[in-house]
């Protein structure tokens, strides 16, 4: 069949005569047979009296030349047959008007009229094959099958696709080849071509090895000059892996929807599209400092949360704030929001214009019954679109209930170890008191024997009234210290010298220092920025370790016992050190040593490196102790700087 010369148009209706093979090969015999057959019209049509017009046979010879050669070529030809018909009837008739010279003129004619029109199909079937070879240099699959479903041409993405070649798919009825599974009945798909001249759709596909394939299929129908289906066109473009992907993403979602809906903790989508818009704005507007301008004009907070449009609220969310359903809560964030809340929405909009991909901050909200709340948020912001924020609170009201009343019971726990240390430390803190008042009370017999001379000794009195003014501070100071340490009282937090904690620590312990014949060293860190901290809880660390390495130390004959006091800084924390030469400690013990109610002390309770442990984490440090190259253990902790962040490791460590 010929489907003419109608320009390849994917869904138009038109669709390209394609051959049924890629070249149009003629058996090598062909140029011989043509040869012979001409040789056979030359002679018969010059040696025999035939009363026909013969020569008109070398149209055939014309015919196959043209399977054969190029236009220059059954040019070529048509001209040596042409001049062989001439020189056969000038070999037996004369130039005369008689029938001879008509059946010539006959014949050259015919010659002339079938070298023209195999010139035009040739050049027809170029133009068919070069079409041909365009559809195959596309990607998609394009194949065409008569009205009975036989497949007449199979391009090189059909090969790629599905796995037969032209030859092995060219004459087999298409969708018993590849098993096509349909959409909707077939006759319901022929209905539409014909009516419409296109069809549409998903198909699937069984290739050569049996896997299937989903394919995006298009067909084009092509009619005849009386409007009579003749073939279509198929192209098809696999989606197998688009499918594939869409499913995973459908599945995705579902998973989602699935974890929205069952999370046990509150969970909002909502759009800052706007939000981020109005800070743009404000970056357009030349402001640079986000912070401090919403500082200054906090209506920009209150108009922007009115700004954030709640998309959806997932069922604990509807629990935690006591709604009928989530359409109560998708109105407006001012429903849940309280003053302080618009502080915490400040920080939010600064870390949109920084660019920040997580926003985490403690926030206090409300119910829609007015109850007050306390809830850990955490607000996911998209890389690009801002049009789909995540916001998840957890409610912490009763957790941070629990952590105060855990706080209240630490600090009743360590205000009974302090009386406890207190308690063993009385002799020595006695004798720091009684020193200083004796010394008061001889420099004052002193002063009324110089005032009673004639005359008085007013400069020796003046020297005794300043010792006995320089003893009452010291000893005031050693109440101070131990009232402070004996009071019950909440943690004050404060800007702290280290150096001076350190300090009042020593001045308790100085009788006791001597009691046990130690060597006390004290290496201060000069120019050590302060620490955040409460110089109580502080001094009842440094105080325990000091009387542990005391204690330790105190079996100790046969060596020198010294005990340092260390202050350093160390990067951005600062590092108190304890070190004794004392007995160590038992490797065993190790892990264990700032466990509550371990003790190695017959008389101990177990709390005090506990108590430590807990008051340097409270205060964002560490504490751990390790063995000293010679005798003894040296205890550390570390404290972070005024202004800085603590070291990322916030747990206690047994060794270093």
């Amino acid at each position: 069949m010929s489907y003419g010369t109608n320009t390849h148009e994917v869904g138009s209706g038109n669709v390209p005569e394609l051959p049924s093979a890629p070249e149009l090969t003629p058996p090598s015999a062909i140029p011989l047979i043509a040869g012979l057959f001409a040789l056979t019209i030359f002679i018969i049509d010059t040696f025999t009296p035939l009363g026909f017009a013969i020569a008109v046979l070398y149209s055939v010879v014309v015919l196959m030349a043209s399977t054969f050669c190029n236009r220059r070529g059954v040019l070529l030809v048509s001209a040596i047959c042409m001049t062989l018909t001439v020189l056969s009837y000038f070999a037996q008739h004369k130039l005369a008007a008689n029938p001879a010279l008509v059946r010539a003129l006959m014949s050259l004619s015919a010659i002339g009229a079938t070298t023209a029109l195999a010139l035009q199909n040739q050049a027809a079937n170029t133009i068919v094959r070069e079409r041909a070879r365009l559809l195959d240099l596309t990607h998609d699959t394009v194949f065409v099958r008569d009205v009975k479903e036989v497949i007449t041409y199979w391009n090189h993405g059909a090969e790629e696709l599905y796995g037969w070649t032209r030859d092995e798919a060219i004459g087999r009825v298409s969708h018993e080849l590849m098993k096509t599974v349909f959409p909707v009945p077939l006759e319901q798909i022929n209905a539409e071509l014909l009516r419409t001249g296109r069809w549409e759709g998903e198909l699937v596909h069984t290739r050569r090895d049996g896997t299937r394939v989903n394919v995006a299929s298009r067909w084009s129908l092509q009619r005849d000059e009386r409007g009579r289906p003749v073939a279509t066109m198929e192209t098809n473009n696999d989606i197998t892996g688009r499918k594939h992907a869409d499913a995973e993403l459908r599945a995705s979602e579902r998973r989602f929807r699935n974890i929205f809906q069952a999370a046990a903790v509150s969970i909002w989508e909502e759009d800052f599209s706007q939000v981020k818009a109005a800070i743009d704005d404000l970056k357009a507007q030349g402001v640079t400092d986000i912070a401090r301008h919403l500082a200054s004009h906090p209506e920009l907070v209150r108009d922007a949360v009115s700004l954030v449009k709640i998309v959806n609220v997932n069922d604990a969310t509807v629990k935690l704030f006591g709604a009928r359903d989530k359409n109560e809560l998708l109105v407006s964030l001012h429903k849940v929001l309280v003053p302080e809340s618009e502080l915490v929405f400040a920080q939010v909009m600064v870390a949109i214009a920084e660019g920040r991909s997580l926003f985490e901050s403690e926030t206090a909200l409300r119910t829609l019954q007015g109850d007050a709340l306390t809830a850990l948020m955490t607000i996911a912001f998209p890389p690009e679109s801002y049009d789909c924020v995540l916001v998840s609170l957890m409610d912490i009201t009763e957790r941070n209930r629990t952590q105060e009343a855990l706080q209240q019971a630490q600090a009743e726990l360590a205000h009974v170890t302090r009386v406890t240390t207190l308690g063993q430390l009385t002799a020595s803190i006695a004798h720091e008191v009684n020193q200083p008042l004796a010394a008061i009370v001889t420099n004052g017999e002193a002063c009324l024997r110089w005032l009673g001379r004639q005359p008085p000794e007013v400069e020796e009195v003046r020297g005794a009234v300043e010792s006995m003014i320089s003893d009452g501070r010291r000893a005031s100071d050693v109440v101070s210290g131990l009232r402070a340490l004996s009071r019950k009282t909440d943690p004050q937090r404060a800007q702290l010298d280290l150096n001076g904690v350190i300090d009042d620590v020593v001045l308790l312990v100085q009788r006791e220092v001597f009691n046990h014949r130690v060597v006390l060293r004290l290496e201060h860190a000069p120019g050590l920025p302060p620490v955040p901290g409460d110089r109580v809880q502080l001094q009842q660390v440094v105080m325990n370790l000091v009387v542990n390495g005391l204690q330790a130390m105190a079996a100790v004959d046969d060596r020198p016992r010294d005990l340092t006091i260390r202050a350093l800084r160390r990067g951005n924390e600062a590092v108190v050190e304890v070190r004794d030469s004392g007995s160590g400690i038992d490797p065993v013990n190790m892990g264990r040593l700032f466990g509550a109610f371990f003790t190695t002390k017959d008389d101990g309770m177990g709390m005090g490196l506990s108590i430590c442990r807990s008051i340097i984490e409270a205060h964002g440090g560490r504490i751990w102790a390790s063995h000293n190259d010679g005798h003894g253990a040296t205890f550390q902790f570390t404290l972070p700087l005024a202004g800085e962040s603590p070291a990322p490791a916030a747990a206690s460590r047994a060794d270093a």
